[in-house]
């Protein structure tokens, strides 16, 4: 569910902790059993909800979000009682009353076929297959649900398909049994809770590979058997490799196993909690790379473990996962290979449309377009840039921190701070409001000049004004044929102005060596 509202700032409150969009206050839903039965034949399904909620802040009765091109057939509540349900456009409202702490159950029996978060379809190879593609707010298109990152909950699912194929979904295997038919029916269950967005399904027939294990967590490989030879000596290979290298890092694997999943997801891949989907075409087609699989893996911590509470703070998955894919290459040594991904996204978001407007775009009222440069490249050069202001031992320590406090929870980007400002003993408000609130990135014009072994140097900020003025530490590096300095130049308002004395010669200048910032330096004259 999704409610666009003006959001109302309390004293002390900031867009670094501000919920745009909200979940209906009266209901926390515990858990999701869905059951559902994919048809040999069309694609009209035959499922069931059973959904154990509590009542949080009042009375009820129990609103769903449901797409009303369903049929119901029944729904059942507390004790056998039958009710009529008000179906509206997008949810559904049970009249089950009961009183605050109460924990409740109902169950919905329904059929139809879904509109949109469950495909029913034939593959890039012509076999017929099951995919749900939940992002942003889609799951209530195959089963009724809070759909919002927010309201996390446990899930299970039973799958029944047809003969001859597997299905897959969130958390660990419990049982797969043979109907009379030949059609057989896969449980499965999450031991933590995620967000609906994060809760899948998948069929058809796959090629099964297992990878090993990652602090207990089998790790495996589920695509189309034409594909299997290509994805295991591709982008997949590593895959063991990439959790455990993680899991070192940043915290325990957060779940019980990890499929990567060949699938008709519209996205590259999507980071579903435990069953990563990833793009059938991409991989068919020999398109797909490591640095996609590293990407999503990043995900498993932080989006599927730890979820943006509000999707204007959808930097909190997206940037995570678009610095710490990148960073398993640094992890292994290849440091080449980590820089020039950097690289290319600082390319990337300085020549996007998107730079006018900040990181979090309390504006932004569609959530697809939240998939942006802002969202992905830059809030990856914010963590890039947060570590070099915090230092390696203090942001990975942050990093552990945030994990352990908020696993299986819900955040927005005031508790990263609090955790990151706890690590480091520095107040990181200039930080987080600049690089997250403001729009765009400095662009500096320098100029100086050698007037005998001193150098005089004007740094002038040249962005547009609506980006506003921004506050860094600047590395400058001089190179006077015998030796190389370095100095840390203090940039602070529009204009900046030093003089370093006893320099000697000046054969070269280098400004922010090692690429450390989201900046746009142009030397104007030097003399």
């Amino acid at each position: 569910m999704l409610s666009l509202l003006v959001p109302l700032l309390a004293i002390g409150q900031t867009q670094l902790n501000v919920m745009v969009d909200d979940i209906r206050p009266g209901q926390n839903i515990l858990a999701y059993d869905i059951s559902v039965a994919i048809p040999d034949f069309g694609d009209v399904i035959r499922a069931t909800a059973h959904i154990t909620y509590r009542v949080a802040a009042r009375e009820g009765p129990l609103v769903l979000d449901f797409d009303a091109a369903f049929c119901i057939d029944s729904i059942i509540g507390e004790g056998g009682r039958r009710f009529d349900a008000t179906v509206m456009s997008s949810s559904l409202a049970i009249p089950q009353w009961g009183n605050v702490g109460d924990t409740l159950s109902v169950t919905v029996f329904y059929h139809g076929t879904p509109v949109d978060g469950l495909f029913i379809q034939n593959n890039v190879h012509g076999s017929r297959t099951a995919f749900a593609d939940n992002w942003p707010d889609r799951a209530h298109h195959w089963f009724p649900s809070e759909d919002h990152p927010a309201d996390k909950a446990y899930a299970s699912f039973s799958i029944e398909v047809p003969a001859g194929w597997k299905a897959i979904a969130n958390g660990a295997f419990s049982s797969m049994r043979r109907l009379e038919s030949g059609r057989t029916v896969w449980n499965w269950r999450t031991e933590r809770a995620i967000s609906v967005y994060n809760m899948v399904i998948g069929a058809g027939r796959f090629a099964v590979t297992e990878m090993g294990s990652v602090d207990g967590a089998p790790q495996s490989v589920w695509v189309f058997p034409e594909d299997s030879a290509r994805a295991l000596n591709g982008p997949f290979r590593r895959v063991t490799d990439i959790a455990a290298r993680y899991t070192d890092l940043i915290g325990p694997f957060p779940f019980a196993k990890l499929a990567h999943v060949e699938s008709s997801t519209r996205f590259g891949g999507m980071e579903n909690a435990s069953a990563i989907f990833y793009s059938e075409r991409g991989i068919s087609t020999g398109r797909m790379g490591e640095s996609t699989v590293a990407h999503e893996i990043a995900h498993q911590w932080f989006g599927a473990a730890v979820t943006e509470k509000d999707w204007h703070h959808l930097w909190l998955s997206e940037g995570f996962a678009s610095y710490f894919g990148p960073l398993y290459y640094e992890l292994i040594g290849d440091h080449e290979t980590f820089r020039n991904a950097m690289l290319r996204a600082r390319t990337t978001y300085m020549a996007a449309t998107i730079v006018d407007r900040p990181i979090i775009d309390v504006a932004q009222d569609s959530l697809f377009l939240l998939l942006n440069a802002n969202n992905y490249q830059k809030g990856a050069w914010v963590l890039r840039m947060l570590r070099n202001q915090m230092g390696d031992a203090a942001f990975f320590q942050g990093v552990r921190n945030y994990y352990e406090t908020f696993r299986d929870s819900v955040v927005l980007t005031s508790d990263l701070q609090m955790v990151m400002e706890a690590s480091s003993g520095q107040s990181l408000s200039t930080f987080f409001n600049q690089w997250l609130l403001q729009p765009g990135y400095p662009r500096l014009e320098i100029e100086w000049t050698l007037d005998g072994n001193g150098l005089d140097i004007t740094i002038i900020q040249v962005q547009s004004e609506d980006w506003g003025l921004f506050r860094f530490n600047l590395t400058l590096e001089i190179d006077n044929g015998d030796e190389v300095n370095r100095y840390l130049v203090r940039v602070d308002g529009l204009v900046t102005q030093l003089v370093l004395s006893q320099v000697g010669e000046v054969e070269e200048l280098r400004w922010d060596p090692d690429d450390m910032l989201l900046v746009e330096i142009t030397e104007i004259g030097n003399g």
